[in-house]
């Protein structure tokens, strides 16, 4: 059995090797579907190698979940985490602002993915529809583009263990926009970028 030494250290180099990978599919052609298809095979691919992603190797959450930082590119440069999320998780429908990929490790997130219906003319009212829906869980994962809108909720018994990549670290996300149907509304957090 390796040490836990040998495993971050494997761990390090995977994650490493995952951005490479990821670097070369968009230098070729930018971020488009094909390409965040392309990245999500890839890291679903990560996922799967279990041995690397111990919970022992990584805090619980004492609430409803914990980011756990894998690789944070300097700059603008993207984010690789490991998140656990507790049974019963939810966030309500957002949109990032920029373009993420999850990963299933263990567990269960429903993801559902919305598409907005009105022309945003009016300051803080919106309305959003169901489009589809996605569960990430081990073998499986998902990618979404910029402005993209989902909500998450952790279903089943234990927690949800995901690998998510980002196009920017949380530390420089733009700002998040919250959607709430069940009132047409709408708010934006701040933007958590520097100013240049």
């Amino acid at each position: 059995m390796a040490n836990r030494s040998d495993v971050a250290t494997r761990r390090a180099r995977a994650c490493t090797a995952l951005l490479a990978q990821v670097h070369a599919i968009t230098d070729k052609e930018g971020i488009t579907p094909s390409a965040l298809h392309a990245i999500k095979l890839r890291l679903v691919a990560l996922a799967k190698r279990a041995e690397l992603f111990s919970l022992a190797d990584f805090a619980m959450p004492e609430a409803q979940g914990r980011t756990h930082p894998l690789l944070l590119e300097d700059n603008d440069g993207h984010g690789l985490y490991l998140t656990i999320s507790l049974p019963g998780k939810e966030a309500a429908p957002h949109d990032h602002g920029i373009w993420c990929v999850n990963a299933g490790i263990a567990g269960c997130e429903r993801n559902v993915l919305y598409r907005r219906t009105d022309n945003g003319s009016k300051p803080g009212v919106a309305s959003v529809m169901q489009v589809g829906e996605v569960l990430v869980a081990p073998g499986n994962g998902m990618a979404m583009a910029d402005h993209d809108i989902h909500s998450t909720e952790v279903v089943g018994a234990e927690p949800s263990v995901t690998l998510a990549l980002y196009g920017y670290a949380l530390a420089r996300f733009p700002s998040v926009t919250w959607f709430h149907p069940a009132f047409s509304s709408v708010r934006t957090t701040p933007s958590r970028r520097h100013a240049a």
